[in-house]
């Protein structure tokens, strides 16, 4: 290990790092989707506003009306929200993952620096396009609304890359080639859904603001809010009719072995180590489902009907669903953080034979020479377990003693799939014999003492 760890009590760094992800990815998919929204609804004002029907006419005022203030809403949840999660996601996985963070930022430096270089550019619009309404013309502000959906277009191919690049990293592995890596087997299957996700969730977006119409003021408002939160709605489709086909290709193109950890999860449910992310799979299943039939019997078909507590509701939902598949996809490349060539906890597998050999403490430039026992904890298991509280050790050994904790650590070290039943859940214990003795009596301390009556 380069660099010493982060360690959050009770918690675990891990869950630091998704809970900003998940909020992050969830205000990250609107700014794309939404920007698309915009260049869509605009276009839609624009047209109607040039026609000869003085119903489409009104029609175009009210979109405009409507778009202005949608706007605005847009920009404070994606400019500050979005920033602010942004910078924290970076923050935390560069404690908690600095390994595994380095080794991304040194594969695409180029990628970030693009990347970044795309959302300055998205920021600087989407301010010129809240302060413009009205101050320039009608076709001039619709190339803004397409300028910004093409930028944010573009942030999203360039961090999808490096995304999937974690997943299945393809050639890379071999080669070292930036561009294997980025145009690794699930790009293009994973662009796909993530864009049909993010059309969906700028319907959501949309679905809060238009609730908050006041139908109460006029019949022209009631009609135009039923007719927006409908239009809403049908930002849904793409994902439902199209998402399952690419998530068949997404799927077809992951390693066989994840695979095999999903089918081993829903056949040993409730008793088996991958059942977790059966489980989580199941959820995000039912919850899309949810979502499916929400959008169709709520502001599709009664409009009239559909609150502002429904469509906060649907929000939730939605994030609901987000959150899963994300736990999904990062439970789906255990226990590595770059499939197939570094583990979660920062070391390359590539190295578990030296490691082995010549000891973790001359590997570890963080070892405490005092507490061994210690540093392999915190090295080695500290990147997702605790010593108390979530995901604590002591749950993890339950009752065994100091011999079975021995025993469990040997398994541990084994890189044999049939020795080791933790292999693809968890990385290999690396260390000599002595330093794997030395963990076992610091992780018997952690077990509660029974007193005697």
């Amino acid at each position: 290990m380069n660099y010493p760890l982060w360690s959050i009590p009770g918690l675990g760094g891990s869950w630091a790092v998704g809970l900003i992800s998940v909020i992050h990815v969830f205000i990250s998919h609107f700014a794309v989707g939404g920007g698309i929204f915009f260049a869509v609804t605009e276009y839609l004002a624009l047209k109607r506003s040039e026609s000869n029907d003085l119903t489409l006419r009104h029609n175009s005022e009210m979109l405009y009306a409507y778009l202005r203030k949608h706007s605005k809403f847009f920009m404070m949840v994606t400019t500050v929200a979005g920033a602010v999660t942004g910078v924290g996601i970076w923050f935390s996985i560069s404690l908690v993952s600095p390994d595994g963070t380095a080794s991304l930022i040194q594969t695409y430096s180029l990628g970030w620096a693009t990347e970044y270089l795309f959302f300055v550019a998205e920021i600087a619009t989407v301010l010129v396009y809240f302060y413009t309404w009205d101050k320039v013309s009608k076709e001039l502000h619709l190339a803004l609304a397409q300028w910004y959906a093409v930028l944010s277009v573009f942030t999203l191919i360039i961090i999808n890359g490096i995304l999937s690049f974690m997943l299945t990293p393809g050639g890379w592995i071999e080669s070292k080639a930036w561009y294997e890596g980025f145009f690794n087997p699930t790009y293009w299957p994973s662009l796909i859904l993530r864009l049909l996700v993010m059309l969906a969730i700028a319907g959501m977006y949309s679905l809060i603001t238009s609730a908050r119409l006041k139908a109460s003021e006029s019949e022209d408002v009631a009609n135009f809010r039923a007719y927006m939160l409908k239009y809403s709605s049908k930002w849904f489709i793409p994902v439902f009719l199209i998402g399952p086909i690419v998530g068949f290709w997404f799927f077809s193109q992951v390693p066989q072995a994840v695979i095999t950890n999903i089918f081993t999860g829903i056949q040993s449910s409730g008793v088996g180590n991958f059942s977790i992310l059966a489980r989580a799979i199941y959820l995000s299943l039912i919850l899309s489902g949810t979502v499916l039939v929400f959008a169709l019997v709520g502001p599709y078909l009664n409009p009239r009907g559909f609150s502002f507590g429904s469509a906060v509701a649907f929000l939730v939902c939605g994030l609901g669903v987000t959150s899963m598949s994300e736990w999904s996809r990062e439970m789906l490349r255990k226990p590595y953080v770059i499939y197939n060539y570094m583990y979660s906890n920062g070391i390359r597998k590539a190295d578990l034979e030296t490691i082995n050999k010549d000891s973790f403490a001359a590997f570890s430039k963080w070892e405490d020479p005092d507490n061994i026992g210690v540093s392999m904890f915190r090295q080695q298991c500290m990147i997702c377990h605790t010593t108390d509280g979530y995901r604590s050790m002591k749950k993890l050994l339950g009752e065994r003693d100091l011999e079975g904790i021995k025993t469990f650590l040997l398994m541990m070290r084994e890189t044999d799939p049939e020795k080791n039943s933790y292999l693809n859940i968890m990385p290999p214990l690396v260390g000599t014999d002595k330093e794997v003795e030395a963990l076992a009596e610091y992780l018997i301390t952690l077990k509660p003492v029974k007193l005697g009556v």
